[in-house]
């Protein structure tokens, strides 16, 4: 039997195994740090629609509460108070949901009010009303929330 034909192997050196190696390592990092940025994004979605759930219950709260002449200074208080004009500079309050906690801050400023000289000048006719609820230790001003309304009054008179 002739040896002549023999074939001649070829396979990876170990260079060329390591430098695949490092190529695959270096991949392998960015993946990792993407699965972190996910897995950190996913967080903040959770606290964000934690928060918006405060915020539009508290706003529904604040909604069903009668805005008249009558009612128009009752001291804000949740959930068994009203709109009271004091809340200009922001109502805080730590609320407590699913386990995290939540700083809210309402806001409720009289945007119109009676002209004077006419009976109840000066009172409110429409009100501002602002929730903004933030996760706590929130970095970034991106993870507060915040919901606006109007509030109106029936006043008589033109104005």
């Amino acid at each position: 039997m002739d040896h002549r034909h023999q074939h001649s192997q070829q396979g990876f050196t170990l260079l060329e195994a390591a430098i695949a190696l490092v190529i695959l390592m270096i991949i392998g990092l960015g993946i990792a740090s993407l699965f972190t940025y996910a897995i950190h994004a996913n967080g903040n979605a959770d606290d964000r629609e934690l928060a918006m759930a405060i915020a539009q219950k508290r706003m529904e709260w604040l909604r069903t509460i009668p805005f008249t002449t009558q009612t128009r200074h009752v001291a804000y208080s949740y959930p068994s108070g009203g709109l009271e004009a004091t809340a200009t500079s922001g109502v805080s309050e730590t609320v407590t949901n699913a386990g995290r906690s939540y700083t809210v801050i309402t806001v409720i400023q009289n945007v119109s009010t009676v002209p004077a000289g006419n009976p109840d000048a000066g009172e409110p006719t429409l009100k501002r009303i602002s929730v903004s609820v933030t996760p706590l230790g929130a970095a970034t001003a991106f993870e507060t929330v915040t919901i606006s309304t109007q509030r109106s009054t029936q006043v008589t008179g033109i104005y």
